[in-house]
């Protein structure tokens, strides 16, 4: 063990020993350090657990020892040192107790094999998919010409040495006497180099001409497991020997202890299943229906998933009918399989182990966890509902958007109300009585002081000023109020020349709610939406999946009702942002608008077999590629790129707004209806003044001298 670890031909940090009685206090000591020592280059000695077994143990006693062993304490790797006749018990019930696994790593010792009884080979039954373990056996031979012990390992170590130093003095005193010594002291071998050299001879002559130890010779065999059960073959599991160990030499190997912790899979092919829908799956088929590329999401993390774990695959494929070019998919809306959805042909080959894995973007489902074990979520994808983008309203009246209709009201009350005061305050003051001013024209009439504070409200000055000082105090306050409103009104007026006003936007469920009597909502039939809704505990999405109507088959009807406002889709933000896309490379204009609430996460996730031992490994890759971002990368490259439609367009008219006709319409609007109105006025003073003048003539007057 001590040239296994100096060798590293293992790298563990912690290990469990197992031992039995074959090795007694003495040897158990030499092996515990062995092991733990830390030699030069290394920061941390190997931790190490001892566990002692009887040489004759029942299955239930050696189930009772191995039953305490808990790995997330002590560790994943162990070293059994036991006799042949425990090691099949000890691996069925280490099995058993889930001690055996991909993340575990046993090492088997037997001592009491040689050369005549070594039949590891019945051992190999007992392996199964996922396992890493290897076995140390001694196949040494017993004769008349095997010679060792510690005096004849001495004597050939001294005379190895010997001859290697003696190769190394010639080597260097041949160089030396051809260079001057100058020369030689810059080309000199290193201390590091001459160590090398002789170790290096010592060793090629102890291969050669060592005697000591001859017999004795040790063999390492390990089991070949990962991937076996999926390549086609009833007998697929294999010890294969990789190593030897003799005292001369030490080790010799030609693999590595572990294959599959060094390795992983070792190239081997494993089939896949998978299906078209983009853009998870996106496969395309030549003429003879062989798939000639396969791209998406779940293919770019089965890619780096074959990497990190050295596998190549194949695909399987169901459902052909289906499948498209990813230029022609509508990827929005109209043709996409529902991951919820799971084909029973896929769920069959999965679940017989005729395939590794399904390639596929599928619902994390309760109900079929009972027959799937699913990997850990490769996406989660939200909710939201597509309505149509608030449109601005008509700028018309404008001019009165800056007060409301009550304010209005009370504006034209006051106007009313004040002319009348001020004709009551400016009749009844005695000031035009004693200073013999006559009460004539200007504001003595109740219709000039009308006019007069409607002609102060926009600011016009009048011909004339009340002669007493009480009316003056009127007309003063009124131009203080003036002055106030037309202030305010001016103000509130350029923000609204600035902020266009737009329709009440659906940016909520409960805004979506609040118009239900306005627009109706669907959503496709059978997706995860609805059996979310259905069984949901807010009365909000109760009431959603109650109001909600069949989806129309009719496409372009489907999108029109959308952007007329009298429709509202509930799907994933992904495939809405689909439609968005398709819809402003087709017209050009942004009429939809997304929905601020995100609810309902869905998962997706590959499945595989219930008891498949590479989920853990899968897992932990999965995570990785999450913790790095990559499959968020992955994710974005297929979704619609950005354009002007997820931009504020309110906000960029905002900073670069200019006054228009939409914005004045309604000046010219109140400059007509003057018009209008002056003519209806004058048309009705023409026929008032002929309708008198006809009276008059009819009345004969008196004549006067």
């Amino acid at each position: 063990m001590l040239d296994f670890k100096t060798e590293d031909i293992y790298d563990w940090k912690s290990a469990v020993v197992i031992y039995d009685e074959m090795l007694d206090r003495d040897m158990a000591g030499g092996l515990v350090k062995a092991i733990s020592q830390r030699s030069n280059n290394e920061a941390k000695a190997t931790g190490v657990s001892l566990i002692k077994l009887k040489r004759h143990l029942s299955k239930e006693d050696l189930r009772a020892v191995l039953s305490t062993i808990h790995t997330d304490t002590v560790g994943t790797n162990f070293l059994a040192v036991v006799g042949y006749n425990l090691v099949h018990g000890m691996m069925e019930i280490a099995k058993t107790l889930n001690l055996v696994n991909t993340e575990t790593q046993w090492l088997y010792v037997i001592s009491d094999t040689d050369a005549k009884f070594h039949d590891i080979g019945t051992f190999r039954k007992i392996l199964r998919e996922g396992d890493n373990t290897a076995f140390v056996y001694n196949i040494s031979h017993a004769g008349d010409e095997c010679v060792g012990g510690r005096k004849c390992h001495v004597e050939e170590l001294i005379l190895s040495f010997s001859e290697a130093l003696s190769e190394a003095i010639k080597d260097e005193y041949e160089i030396a006497s051809q260079v001057s010594e100058e020369e030689w002291e810059a080309i000199r071998p290193t201390k590091d180099e001459r160590r090398n050299f002789l170790h290096a001879n010592i060793k090629k002559d102890l291969t050669k001409n060592g005697v000591c130890g001859n017999c004795t010779f040790w063999k390492v065999s390990t089991g070949d497991t990962w991937g076996g059960e999926f390549q086609g073959k009833t007998n697929t599991i294999n010890l294969h020997d990789v190593g030897t160990w003799r005292p001369n030499d030490g080790t010799s190997f030609t693999d590595v202890l572990f294959l599959h912790v060094a390795h992983g899979f070792r190239s081997k092919l494993l089939p896949l299943v998978s299906y078209h829908n983009p853009p998870w799956q996106i496969l395309k088929l030549n003429t003879s229906g062989e798939i000639i590329e396969y791209s998406g999401l779940v293919f770019d993390i089965i890619r780096e998933l074959a990497r990190n774990l050295n596998f190549t695959f194949t695909v399987e494929l169901i459902n052909k009918t289906t499948i498209k070019s990813f230029n022609d998919s509508n990827l929005g809306a109209q043709d996409y399989a529902l991951t919820n959805d799971i084909p029973r042909d896929l769920l069959t080959l999965v679940q017989n182990k005729s395939v590794a894995m399904g390639a596929c973007a599928l619902t994390v489902l309760e109900a079929v966890k009972n027959s799937v074990n699913y990997t850990i979520p490769i996406s989660t994808q939200t909710y939201s509902f597509l309505a149509a983008r608030p449109r601005e309203l008509s700028r018309a009246l404008l001019f009165i958007s800056p007060f409301t209709g009550d304010t209005w009201l009370c504006l034209f009350a006051a106007i009313i109300s004040m002319g009348p005061f001020l004709y009551f305050i400016n009749r009844f003051s005695p000031v035009c009585d004693y200073k013999g001013i006559p009460r004539k024209g200007g504001l003595s009439s109740i219709q000039n002081c009308i006019w007069y504070m409607y002609g102060a409200l926009l600011q016009q000055g009048g011909m004339h000023l009340p002669y007493p000082d009480s009316a003056r105090i009127v007309v003063g306050a009124w131009w203080l109020v003036v002055l106030v409103i037309s202030t305010t009104y001016c103000g509130n007026l350029v923000a609204f020349l600035t902020f266009p006003k737009i329709d009440i936007p659906i940016t909520t469920v409960n805004d979506l709610i609040n118009h239900q009597d306005v627009v109706s909502w669907s959503f496709r039939e059978g997706n995860y939406l609805e059996s979310q809704l259905k069984d949901a505990r807010e009365a909000r999405y109760r009431t959603i999946y109650n109001l909600r109507v069949k989806k129309s088959t009719n496409y372009t009807k489907f999108i029109k009702e959308i952007e007329e406002g009298k429709h509202v889709y509930l799907d994933w933000k992904m495939r809405l942002q689909y439609i968005m896309k398709e819809q402003f490379l087709e017209k050009g204009r942004c009429d939809f608008a997304l929905g601020i609430d995100e609810f309902v996460d869905e998962n997706l996730a590959f499945i595989v077999s219930p008891n498949l031992p590479y989920l853990t490994k899968i897992n932990r890759e999965i995570k990785k590629l999450h913790q790095v971002g990559l499959i968020q990368k992955w994710l974005k490259d297929y979704l619609p790129k950005k354009d002007r439609c997820w931009k504020n367009r309110h906000l960029v008219e905002v900073n670069n707004h200019t006054v228009n006709m939409d914005d004045m319409q309604g000046s010219f609007f109140i400059l007509f209806l003057g018009f209008t109105l002056a003519v209806i006025w004058l048309t009705g003073e023409k026929l008032w003044f002929r309708h008198k003048s006809k009276n008059q003539r009819k009345v004969i007057q008196p004549f006067a001298s």
